[in-house]
Order: structure tokens, then C-alpha cells, then sequence
């Protein structure tokens, strides 16, 4: 079974003309199943959560109601669940959980981490003076938080777990302990890992977690998702098959499917 658990549809509106975009680039990909998971930032439910970020007037901006009801609607037609994907935000966690609570109709929650000490979004401009700062204290900045993702246990999935790598930067030398670090951790969570294949897309030009990062997780036994992180229909499915096929050279054997955040295992065919 192929799944996509990660896509975004916030360039567009939520209409099934733009929905239909994005699934039928799915089905020419060869997803069987696959998940909507807008960003928590897009909405103004999420506000609490993000007014200590410099984008929060421009991102706050969406009504979480009509994004459920859409998504709801689509569930009836088409192989689709709902999801959402919320940053981890350390000095928010009580926050995330409050809303995670309240709002307890999603079949999934993605965890991420995009943002690091100083409000720095790390993602966002490659050419942020930030990046001239020493990259072990990022690198090591990111996995800790990363870390304490896990640890607070309020995600499904673990999104696209070595994003901090995007733009190319050089590899702290101690890389290898990192990864077997993770991998003792993710395994002894009730998280999922997602291969998310976005990566291909950027300038480090491959997946998450990396072909190393994945060869040493494959040592623990980690369920795993996959997600193409599209924003625009044509990346919809996007390179899923080659990860699916990766992932099974290494000796994966199960993903997880969810439904109201009730995982179902299934065999990686």
C-alpha cells in the first residue's frame, strides 16, 4: 500500500476544483491513500500558539472550522484523511496540547520543527545571517528540539525529521551518533517516522531522513509513513514510489495508517 500523509492545499482555496489537482496527480503516483495537513499556523484557532513569531498577522489567518468541514466533505468521495501539522514550539507545549485537545477531530498530527532559539526559521531564506552562526550549535539546536518533540508525545508522525539539512549546509562531524541517538529515541516512542520525499526538491537534493539517516533507524523497529510535503498539485505523490522501494532495500516492513489518531499497521508491499 502507498500512502502520502503530508500535502498542503494553502495556495489555493478550499474548493474540490483545487483539491482535485492534487488527487489526481495521487492516483497517476500510485497513492492509494493520502492525507491533507495544513499548517497550524494557517489558522486562527492556532494564534496563541504562534503571536510570539514575526508571521503571525500574515499567517493567522484561516478558519480551522471550514478547513474540517472541506476535508470532512471530501471523506466521502475520495481515500483521505485529516490532518494537521503543528510545529513544535518548546515554550508552547502547553499551548499545543490545550489544542490538540479542543480540537480533537483530526485523523493524524504531523510534528515538526521549523523554528529555533531566537524565533529563527531556519527554512525560510538560506541567506539569513543566522546561517554564518556556528552549524554544530544549530545542528545541535534542531535535534534537541526535535527530541522533545518526541519525548512530549503529542504527535502521530515525526515530519520530515532531518529538515535542518535543506539548504545543503555541511554535515557536523559527529552526524553518525546523532542519527543513532534519534533512532534509540523514535523507537522508543509511539511515534511514527515520516519519509518525507520534499527533500529531492531543495537544494540538498534528497529525502528525509536521509539514505544514512534511514540505513541506521532501519536498525530499531520504527513504523514509518510517507509524505511528498506538496504545496502545488504537481508535486502530489511525488517520488513516494522510489521511497517506498528504498525503505523495503532496507528492511521496513510496516506503515501506519490513522484514523482519529488510532494507527493501524499495514504491510509495506
Amino acid at each position: 500500500m502507498m500512502i502520502d500523509y503530508h500535502m498542503h492545499l494553502e495556495k489555493g482555496p478550499f474548493s474540490t476544483e483545487w483539491w482535485e489537482k492534487f488527487y489526481q496527480r495521487e492516483v497517476e503516483n500510485g497513492i492509494e491513500e493520502c492525507g491533507i495537513s495544513e499548517h497550524a499556523h494557517r489558522f486562527r484557532e492556532a494564534r496563541g500558539i504562534y503571536d510570539h513569531l514575526p508571521y503571525t498577522e500574515k499567517w493567522c489567518d484561516s478558519s480551522l472550522e471550514e478547513y474540517v468541514d472541506f476535508v470532512t466533505q471530501l471523506k466521502k468521495d475520495y481515500p483521505v484523511k485529516l490532518g494537521i501539522e503543528m510545529d513544535y514550539l518548546p515554550e508552547k507545549e502547553s499551548e499545543i496540547k490545550d489544542f490538540l485537545m479542543r480540537y480533537d477531530v483530526f485523523d493524524y498530527v504531523l510534528g515538526s520543527v521549523h523554528w529555533l532559539q531566537s524565533g529563527f526559521g531556519f527554512d525560510i531564506d538560506p541567506n539569513d545571517p543566522r546561517w554564518s552562526n556556528d552549524l554544530e550549535e544549530i545542528f545541535f539546536d534542531y535535534f534537541d528540539r526535535v527530541k522533545r518533540a518526541i519525548h512530549s508525545g503529542l504527535f502521530d508522525i515525526i515530519a520530515h525529521i532531518d529538515l535542518i539539512k535543506l539548504w545543503g549546509v555541511p554535515l557536523p562531524a559527529h552526524i553518525d551518533d546523532i542519527y543513532m541517538d534519534m533512532g534509540r529515541i523514535i523507537s522508543a516512542s509511539n511515534a511514527a517516522l515520516e519519509i518525507n520525499t520534499s527533500g529531492l526538491r531543495r537544494p540538498v537534493k534528497e529525502i528525509y531522513p536521509s539514505p544514512r539517516f534511514l540505513k541506521t533507524i532501519s536498525q530499531f523497529d520504527v513504523p514509518i509513513t510517507f509524505g511528498s510535503d506538496a504545496h502545488l498539485p504537481e508535486d502530489a505523490g511525488r517520488f513516494i514510489r522510489d521511497a517506498c522501494t528504498l525503505a523495503k532495500e532496507l528492511g521496513f516492513k510496516t506503515i501506519l495508517t490513522f484514523n482519529k489518531r488510532k494507527p493501524t499497521p499495514v504491510l509495506l508491499t
